[in-house]
């Protein structure tokens, strides 16, 4: 009788260390060319991409969820938008081969430089959007200036050349509760990756610089962007006299 037991207290255990084994290979993760979860694809393959950025339709549904998320928690959020310099009229000079060579480029500098819970996708303008849950901005801009440090030195191989590429980077995040629309900290995020545009490229920049540099236009940033009931009464009487 004691065998038996032995021994069904053995198999129990196998059993449970075999269904622990299952659950690990099978529970879902974000990006599944990452070590110790899913498939590892080949390397610089489609397969690659495709498991590792999402697309314009997804990577916009999980940012919206996310920022749902940290309103309701009270949690940041970072968002960055990144873009290579120049990259239409470097297409046209060495061909469409390049957009394909700078995805992936792109795509292993952020697997390897980012946590596995970040989430990176592509828009149809050939930018990247990287969304960083419980990420205040000072954490947002440390990620955004390692990634473009790291761009700068990676270099591109298209029909055997070698091209170096530059990459400008666009940031924000909201820290608390006070911006009111999902659309607001995606519109945030692209005014400050035009900004750096309109600057010569080949730099971070953060929203709140291009507020201070009052080039934010009339874009809805949260709470601070209503008026004050008092100065629009005041307005109104202004007017009438």
């Amino acid at each position: 009788m004691r065998s038996l037991a032995g021994g069904g207290t053995l198999a129990f255990a196998g059993a449970r260390s075999s269904r622990a084994r299952r659950l690990k290979m099978t529970r879902p993760g974000f990006r599944k060319g990452r070590a110790g979860g899913g498939r590892a694809p080949a390397a610089d393959s489609d397969g690659f991409l495709s498991s590792s950025l999402f697309s314009q339709a997804q990577i916009l549904h999980l940012m919206k969820n996310e920022f749902a998320r940290a309103r309701r928690h009270g949690i940041p959020l970072g968002v960055v938008l990144m873009q290579v310099d120049r990259l239409p009229q470097l297409v046209d000079l060495h061909g469409v081969g390049l957009r394909a060579a700078v995805k992936q480029a792109v795509a292993r500098v952020v697997r390897e430089k980012t946590r596995g819970s970040d989430l990176i996708g592509t828009t149809n303008d050939d930018r990247y959007l990287l969304v960083l849950p419980h990420t205040d901005l000072e954490q947002t801009r440390v990620v955004a200036e390692r990634l473009h440090d790291v761009f700068g030195d990676v270099e591109v191989a298209v029909d055997g050349r070698e091209l170096h590429l530059s990459i400008s980077v666009g940031m924000t995040s909201c820290d608390d509760r006070g911006t009111l629309f999902f659309d607001s900290i995606l519109s945030q995020a692209e005014t400050a990756l035009e900004h750096a545009f309109q600057n010569g490229g080949d730099q971070v920049v953060s929203f709140g610089e291009t507020r201070l540099r009052g080039s934010a236009g009339d874009l809805p940033l949260g709470d601070d962007d209503f008026a004050d009931p008092d100065e629009e009464v005041d307005t109104q009487e202004d007017r009438r006299g």
